[in-house]
């Protein structure tokens, strides 16, 4: 015996309310993946500002560090010339030191005695 779908309207089988069921289900799906393209075409954009940015950043870095070998290289020859002019110095000092305490160097005139010695006359 078939049924009728005129006859019962409950067990009628709808085919257009699934035909507009399925095309509002892939709408939403069309939605949700262009919503998805957006997202990653968005993603990929700051991803290529971001990878810009590091190689600006590494290529800063390698100018610094050119930069801070040239400054320490700078402060290391003059750290070099301050040492030896400070050795000098010393040497000169203990120098002039070892010549006036053996004699080379005459501290002053000869010194006269404050009395003059007197003999007796014979």
């Amino acid at each position: 015996m078939a049924i009728d779908p005129e006859v019962a309207p409950g067990l009628e089988p709808a085919p257009q309310n699934k035909i507009e069921d399925l095309k509002r289900q892939t709408d939403g799906v069309i939605i949700i993946l262009e919503e998805n393209i957006n997202s990653l075409i968005k993603r990929e954009d700051s991803l290529e500002r971001l990878e810009k940015f590091s190689k600006e950043m590494e290529e800063e870095a390698k100018r610094f560090r050119g930069t801070a070998q040239k400054v320490e290289r700078s402060y290391c020859l003059k750290n070099v010339k301050l040492v030896v002019v400070i050795v000098v110095v010393v040497l000169v000092i203990i120098l002039i030191i070892v010549l006036l305490a053996t004699g080379v160097i005459p501290v002053g005139s000869p010194s006269t005695p404050l009395a003059i010695p007197t003999t007796p006359k014979p």
